[in-house]
């Protein structure tokens, strides 16, 4: 009997010593998140309390007396208790307790609010104050209270956002006092841009990989700001992570009243800027340099109404720069402002933009003017584009000695600031000496007029010069050089024949070995019919034949731009005009242009079937009869070419001249066989006399390498019927006489 009393005494002491350490526990963390609270709150009140301190100046007016209010309701309505309660003053908390809760989300569809089913009552008591810093005040006296530790204890509050409540300033202070590695503090665009909220996202590792989660109840800022005011909920008694999630579903439903939360954009620092202001000028030297933005606002967004903080974004308004033209030399002044369409007032508030969603630039007047005598040099309209304010740099681009102007063109989107892409290509402006007058030029006639500075040339004598000595990169090599590496090359045979006299202690082997590399291919070395028939006597003198061997030199940066990891792979050198192959092969008049077509499809025989020399004689005659019968007399300089590679595939291609009526036209297919996929390449130009499209298209289609992935692996899978497929008996491949008929309407 005394040892049971002794044991459930010492069991009652155990429960009461983990119920005051859970409790003590509880009421640390409960401190922990007011101190929490009441620094967020002070971390607000920053920059409206001097807005109070100027308002109040010489005004004393008596502090009003509020009295608490108390309510109750089922947690399933709290959410909307909450939003429908009119508050006496605009400085308000929300003390709720909430007892015997449960929580569950329920299945709505993609595009309705999320919906709840809650269990429990809630406890509130709402507290009103006449400014942040009595806000401040009380929550830290409440601090030191006891709390229910069986019980969920929220704060509920709201405040208004002043006008020098800063967004992007309340982002600073948040961020230096509550960012962390492990909760990184975000801003975020909600409700079609209405709804805006900072908050503490949690970073997890799993599997090796880092997830970014909204964790609310882990936060310790959860603050929401909507038509100039802010509202926030914090969970006061922070649980233990084997806490029921559907815990956080409280946050989600009561701050959804607000604004749609399902689905958002990361707000960076310059939308947080430009939801508050309207102007912002920017200095910078080397060269002196000064902007004036403007607050634009995104004609996509125009449901957000005017407080849609994704609608707007910095437009550039004017620009202004000072330029040595020269080392030593003189002074210029640049200056450009927005230009106005015909008839179009004077702006006096806020531009619209990006009607259809994305934009590269703008139009803007520019005056050049000598800074020295006053004289303006040059007016003219240009583009420049908005978000990016310093999208102009002048440096020296033709190597003259004078300052050129080169002008980016970043792609503006919703949500997102200017970046400059690859499809946007800049714009150039060399400075002309004798005109003395910024000249737009196109980037090779920019790197032309370099050549022609380095030579000594007129900008007319160089590109003739360029035009003679045009080099042809990927044209055939018969013989190596002695310092090349072969890993550079691709080695290709054809069916001629060069004949070799044998030598005395000459084999097979070796004069495979002199001529291929290795011994290997002796097989392929045909010896007369009169030879002896033992292939291990060769007589000195005798002649055999070998088939010729040549090569095509790789791309130096090896750029392989299609490719699928384990299927294929296929280079894409620089300086061509390049497309995806599809249905359509159109050739555009772009001035000195190659234009190449390429894709990797999946290879629909599974073999090659032209390997059989009556079989390619058989796709020989075929073409020749649809560039008859497809586009009678105008094809001409019909030309085919196959190959064998060391891969053990062949290469097959033919060319052709095509007259269009107005001009001749080039093209070219180059296609490759491998076990599960195909590459077929075409190239399409204006007649030039020179072999540029011949050998890089070849070199393209002999660069397919196919490394025996599965079948529709490839990009080209599920797209229309080759063009001309059913004029012909080969659909797996492109009918370019049917292309060029189409186009240019061989029926006429």
């Amino acid at each position: 009997m005394e040892k049971d009393l002794y044991q459930n005494t010492k069991k009652n002491e155990k429960a009461d010593s983990n119920d005051k350490r859970r409790r003590n526990k509880n009421r640390g963390n409960r401190i922990i998140s007011i101190a929490a609270l009441a620094l967020l709150l002070a971390a607000c009140s920053v920059p409206s309390g001097r807005a109070e301190e100027t308002q109040n100046a010489g005004i004393k007016e008596e502090p009003k007396e509020w009295l608490e209010e108390h309510g109750n309701c089922g947690v399933q309505e709290l959410s909307g208790y909450l939003y429908e309660h009119a508050s006496v003053s605009p400085y308000a908390s929300a003390e709720i307790t909430i007892k015997g809760y449960e929580g569950e989300k329920l299945e709505t569809e993609w595009n309705a609010p999320s919906a709840f089913r809650f269990g429990g009552e809630a406890d509130v008591t709402w507290r009103y104050y006449n400014s942040l810093g009595e806000m401040e005040t009380a929550l830290n006296e409440a601090a030191m209270e006891e709390i229910d530790v069986d019980a969920l204890h929220f704060l509920y509050y709201t405040f208004p956002m002043t006008e020098n409540n800063c967004a992007l300033d309340l982002y600073y202070i948040l961020k230096k006092r509550f960012d962390a590695k492990e909760h990184p503090l975000t801003a975020w665009s909600t409700d079609n841009g209405k709804l805006f909220y900072y908050i503490q996202e949690t970073l997890k590792e799993e599997d090796g990989h880092e997830f970014s989660y909204l964790y609310n109840r882990n936060s310790r800022v959860n603050l929401y700001v909507k038509d100039h005011m802010a509202y926030g909920l914090t969970l006061l008694n922070r649980l233990s992570e084997e806490d029921d999630e559907t815990l956080e579903y409280v946050f989600d439903d009561i701050i959804q009243r607000y604004g749609i939360l399902g689905s958002g954009w990361g707000l960076d620092e310059e939308n947080l800027y430009w939801a508050d202001h309207d102007t912002r000028l920017t200095e910078l030297e080397n060269p002196k340099r000064s902007f004036l933005e403007v607050r634009g606002i995104s004609e996509d967004w125009e449901f957000a109404g005017d407080e849609g903080i994704m609608r707007y974004f910095g437009l550039l308004m004017e620009a202004d720069y000072e330029l040595p033209l020269t080392e030593d030399g003189r002074m210029l002044s640049l200056h450009f402002s927005l230009a106005k369409e015909d008839g179009e007032e004077e702006d006096t508030e806020l531009r619209y933009y990006l009607l259809n969603g994305f934009c590269m630039d703008e139009p803007y007047d520019m005056t050049v003017t000598d800074m020295d005598t006053g004289e303006v040099l040059q007016e003219r309209r240009v583009s420049l584009s908005i978000e990016l304010t310093d999208t102009i740099t002048y440096p020296d681009l033709n190597g003259d000695g004078y300052a050129d102007m080169r002008i980016g063109a970043p792609v503006h989107m919703n949500g997102a600031k200017a970046v400059e892409e690859d499809y946007a290509p800049p714009d150039y402006l060399l400075w002309d000496p004798q005109t003395e007058q910024f000249v737009r030029k196109t980037e090779k006639e920019v790197a032309n007029s370099s050549r022609a500075v380095a030579n000594g040339l007129t900008e007319e004598e160089q590109e003739e010069k360029t035009k003679r000595e045009r080099s042809d990169f990927f044209a055939l090599v018969y013989e190596l050089p002695e310092w090349a590496e072969p890993e550079d090359y691709i080695k290709l045979t054809d069916d001629k024949m060069v004949e070799y006299e044998v030598q005395e202690g000459d084999s097979l082997w070796r004069i495979s070995e002199r001529f291929y590399g290795t011994g290997y291919k002796w097989t392929t070395i045909v010896r007369t019919g009169d030879a002896p028939e033992n292939p291990n006597y060769l007589l000195a003198g005798e002649t055999v034949f070998i088939p010729e061997i040549c090569y095509i030199p790789k791309d130096p940066y090896s750029r392989g731009g299609l490719c699928s990891e384990g299927s294929f792979q296929i280079e894409q050198p620089a300086g061509f005009a390049h497309h995806f192959l599809s249905d359509n092969v159109t050739y555009i008049p772009w001035k000195e242009e190659n234009q190449i077509y390429s894709l990797p499809v999946t290879n629909p025989v599974g073999e090659n079937p032209f390997h059989e020399p009556e079989d390619w004689e058989a796709f020989q005659a075929e073409v020749i009869r649809c560039s008859e019968e497809l586009c009678p007399g105008r094809v001409s300089s019909l030309t085919f070419e196959k190959s064998h590679m060391e891969d053990g595939c062949d290469l097959y291609g033919y060319s052709f001249e095509y007259d269009t009526g107005e001009e001749i036209l080039e093209y070219v297919d180059f296609f490759k066989f491998g076990k599960a996929n195909m590459s077929e390449v075409i190239g399409v130009r204006e007649q030039e006399p020179n072999t540029v499209l011949v050998n890089t298209v070849r070199y393209m289609a002999a660069s397919f390498t196919d490394y025996g992935g599965e079948p529709g692996m490839s990009w080209g899978d599920g797209v229309a019927p080759n063009i001309g497929a059913d004029k012909w008996e080969y659909p797996y491949l492109h009918n370019l006489f049917e292309a060029a008929g189409e186009q240019f309407g061989t029926e006429n």
